[in-house]
């Protein structure tokens, strides 16, 4: 082999070497709000799924490696009145709702686990059947 194929080859191997970046840093650009969540008129009795795609980041890397590792959510749900409206996550990036009695106004916030500065509330009115 002579000098120049051998140097090729080493670099070769040094770039290969190198980590692919793709750009996406998870723990910053995750759960990031993006459009707003619209107020919700339920019945008593009724549950709502809510994706939280398109309301805030969810780049599907870093969502498939937070779910992967089972220790991690990225969104918490709580609800200002949970005897009237329960807000919890179905799964890592889904929200569910129930509303559980009449209420004419349940503040339900989402906040990024990630950045504890990006939320989103939207307001929950139940009316009784």
């Amino acid at each position: 082999m002579d000098m120049k194929t051998l140097i090729s080859v080493a670099l070769a191997a040094v770039v290969a070497a190198i980590p692919v970046c793709t750009g996406v840093n998870c723990s910053v650009e995750t759960g990031i709000p993006l459009r707003e969540m619209p107020d919700v008129d339920m019945l008593v009795g009724d549950t709502m799924v809510v994706p939280l795609k398109g309301h805030f980041s969810l780049p599907p890397g870093c969502v498939e490696d937070f779910s992967d590792d089972g220790r991690f959510g990225i969104f918490k749900a709580t609800s200002s009145d949970p005897g009237a409206v329960a807000a919890s996550m179905a799964d890592i990036t889904t929200l569910e709702i129930a509303a559980l009695d009449a209420a004419d106004s349940v503040r339900v916030t989402v906040v990024s686990e990630l950045n504890h500065y990006a939320a989103h509330e939207f307001a929950v009115r139940v009316r009784a059947r």
